[in-house]
């Protein structure tokens, strides 16, 4: 009778062994809607542990008394929304540390019937930044006119709303104009004051006496400047004069410290701009240059400003015309927008 008591103990912890433990029998990756999806079967609803490293991006999901019933890997879960997976099975549990791509969301929970525990992903991006495009001149302001006629105002704008089409969907974009109005230069500084932007970027075309005049160049607000710095940025603050604004009176509200900092990383963006966009439109690099633009004076940040060519300047003028050219100019310029940010 010893050995039938004995058998039945056993039998009895067995049981209840078998029936503790969680058996993982499949890992799978849902599509529509994006979910990692365990596959369970136990005598209950399975429990679970999660916590969250938000610096390495790393979920980690524990399955008490749980044990693999499959082999793993990770290469079918490597994609859109998941860098990487790690399994260990700590012979009393089983962990999973899943690495999430940047800016995905997750909400993990339990289902019944059968039993699964579900990781829903979710593309997560947050518009964490707000960036200024100031088309410049517009209205009764036409800027400079060039060769055949072709008007500053129109160029840029269109050039500007392929920036903001480019940028859209990753920052919060304000146009100062996005259409054919005349904005006061003090205007398009209080614009992006007024949203507390974190970057202003003013584009424009350059004009010279000498038709042979050529090249890209960029700015950024210097209360110091070279004598051709000096020459370009009296040339546009002269358009708020001539349409009835002092831009004298536009005040540089930056204190001291922040007109450093705001200008090393103002230099940070124009560097790469200009390089870039010569590079693409296969014209002269004419650099950097710090100047005391009225438009960059008044915003409260970072800001450049954009010389895409000459207008009256044939060459540069076919190039400033073209759509599929003003279009890899607006992504160029996004992509170093993106790049000074991330």
């Amino acid at each position: 009778m010893k050995w039938i008591g004995r058998v039945f103990i056993f039998l009895l912890v067995s049981i209840n062994l078998f029936c503790g433990t969680i058996k993982i029998n499949k890992v799978r990756m849902n599509n529509t809607p994006a979910q990692l999806v365990f596959d369970i079967s136990a005598s209950s609803t399975p429990k679970y542990n999660t916590s969250y490293d938000e610096y390495n991006r790393l979920l980690f999901l524990e399955i008490p008394k749980g044990k693999m019933n499959t082999k793993f890997s990770d290469r079918p879960f490597v994609g859109k929304y998941i860098e990487k997976i790690d399994m260990i099975d700590y012979g009393n549990a089983v962990g999973f540390f899943i690495t999430l791509k940047k800016n995905v969301g997750y909400k993990v929970y339990s289902l019944k019937s059968p039993y699964r525990i579900v990781i829903d992903l979710k593309s997560n991006v947050k518009k964490q930044f707000t960036v200024v495009i100031d088309p410049g001149h517009g209205g009764k302001d036409p800027g400079s006119i060039g060769f055949r006629k072709y008007r500053e105002k129109d160029i840029v704008l269109s050039v500007g709303r392929l920036v903001r089409e480019e940028l859209g969907s990753e920052f919060n974009v304000i146009m100062t104009r996005s259409t054919d109005v005349f904005i006061p230069l003090a205007e398009r500084s209080r614009i992006g004051n007024r949203a507390k932007a974190d970057l202003f970027v003013s584009i424009h075309i350059n004009s010279s006496t000498n038709s042979s005049s050529t090249g890209v160049e960029t700015f950024y607000f210097s209360k110091k400047s070279s004598p051709y710095a000096e020459k370009i940025a009296a040339y546009e603050n002269s358009f708020g004069e001539k349409y009835g604004e002092k831009t004298t009176s536009i005040a540089q509200i930056m204190g001291e410290l922040a007109y450093n900092k705001n200008q090393e990383k103002s230099i940070g963006l124009a560097r790469p701009v200009v390089n870039r966009l010569s590079q693409v439109n296969q014209m002269r690099n004419r650099g950097i240059h710090g100047a005391n633009f009225a438009v960059l004076r008044g915003f409260n940040g970072p800001g450049i400003l954009i010389e895409l060519g000459f207008i009256n300047n044939k060459k540069d003028v076919g190039k400033l015309l073209s759509k599929s050219r003003q279009r890899v100019m607006a992504k160029e310029i996004a992509k170093k927008i993106r790049e000074y940010f991330y």
